[in-house]
């Protein structure tokens, strides 16, 4: 039980020290762990099958932010269009 509190103790204090670094230190620090994931996400996806639920989420994703920007511009240019509408209601 000692040595479970010591080793929680010692994380906790890792972590604080971490935290205490400079900003530039600390992702000096956990690029090349990003990096590592990225490229171990990237191998991961690539060994899946097309038809795989991660593959066709990760495939529709674009296709969704596209059509997402394209209802933003449209609700845009809607507002756009009634507010014009109002003023000149109101200039009436």
């Amino acid at each position: 039980m000692n040595k479970l509190v010591a080793l929680g103790l010692a994380a906790a204090g890792g972590v604080m020290a971490f935290r205490a670094l400079p900003h530039e230190t600390r992702s000096r620090l956990t690029a090349p762990l990003k990096r590592r994931i990225s490229e171990h996400m990237q191998q991961m996806m690539a060994s899946l099958p097309d038809d795989a639920p991660p593959k066709l989420v990760a495939s529709i994703l674009p296709k969704l932010q596209a059509q997402n920007d394209q209802i933003i511009a449209m609700l845009r240019e809607q507002n756009q269009l009634l507010r014009e509408q109002q003023r000149r209601i109101a200039a009436e």
